[in-house]
């Protein structure tokens, strides 16, 4: 046994208790220099610019697809698969209004996008949505798909589908549930309801870990009492990414190491009737995970 897989071994023992679940997870026309295409609630708009307000209007989900550079519509691969029946029919009946935004990495309206995202993609190709559809995430980047490859993070068109499906949430929310529905083995603890009180512990949790900078169920007694209307029994997993990582491939990184353990991967794949997942980055560049399942 590696003494990383050790320690998170030791330190993300799985403990239950009483818990409550009562709320959900949050988890045209054509204008000047924009070309628009309506099927059912999808716009395709070629202006970042135009992208935006139109996503606002509608109080739609944008989503925003970087070519990689020198590389034109027709031989971009996402460009294509963006464009299949298929895979827009998977947005069309997620019940949220979209707004396709595809650009060129070589256009100057790629400045106007948010730093935060271009970081996220590691300043190359890649794909993020930005949600305009829900009121407390106005105008904030919900999901990054980096499409060069990380150290555990390698985007494949799958993982475009995904985002359709994705509960209201964060950023690091909606990453840490992205790398569980990904995984080879179907792991089933996202099945059930996204659950506010649940996502909104795990993220205090997963921000203790880090402002300790140590990975562990810290307070987990008190932290049961407060969220518990004995509802019935929950668990509660903790992990760890190695150091100097970015968000997505901490995330599958924090998945596979639930996964090199029976009993953490016995909580992430078994279906729940509510979850709750995010993750934080502590100042010693490592990522702490949480989630938190109601049986």
């Amino acid at each position: 046994m590696s003494p990383r897989l050790h320690s998170h071994t030791l330190l993300a023992t799985m403990i239950f208790l009483t818990c409550a679940v009562n709320w959900k997870c949050f988890a045209d026309n054509n204008q000047n220099g924009t070309s628009s295409l309506r099927q059912q609630n999808i716009i395709d708009v070629s202006s970042y610019t135009d992208a935006t307000r139109i996503a606002e209007k509608k109080s739609a989900m944008l989503l925003v697809s970087i070519r990689p550079q020198d590389v034109d519509a027709d031989h971009d691969e996402v460009t294509q698969h963006l464009k299949k029946h298929s895979v827009r029919k998977i947005f069309t009946e997620s019940d949220t209004p979209w707004v396709f935004c595809q650009l060129d990495f070589n256009e100057c309206s790629i400045s106007l996008i948010q730093s935060t995202f271009l970081k996220e993609i590691r300043e190359g190709p890649g794909v993020c949505v930005i949600d305009y559809a829900h009121e407390p995430l106005k105008g904030q980047v919900v999901s990054v798909l980096p499409r060069r490859d990380g150290k555990y993070y390698q985007f494949t068109q799958q993982d475009l589908s995904l985002l359709a499906y994705l509960p209201i949430g964060s950023l690091t929310q909606r990453s840490m549930i992205l790398a569980v529905r990904r995984h080879a083995d179907a792991p089933r603890s996202t099945d059930g309801g996204c659950d506010i009180m649940l996502c909104e512990a795990a993220a205090a949790h997963s921000a203790h870990q880090a402002k300790l900078q140590k990975q562990g169920h810290h307070g987990w007694k008190l932290r049961s009492q407060q969220i518990s209307d004995h509802r019935g029994p929950a668990v509660e997993v903790c992990a760890e990414s190695w150091p100097d990582q970015d968000l997505l491939d901490s995330c599958v990184d924090c998945v596979s190491c639930w996964r090199q353990s029976p009993g953490h991967w016995r909580a992430v794949s078994s279906e729940h009737s509510a979850y709750g997942y995010d993750i934080r980055r502590g100042t010693n560049s490592i990522w702490y995970a949480t989630g938190i399942f109601i049986h």
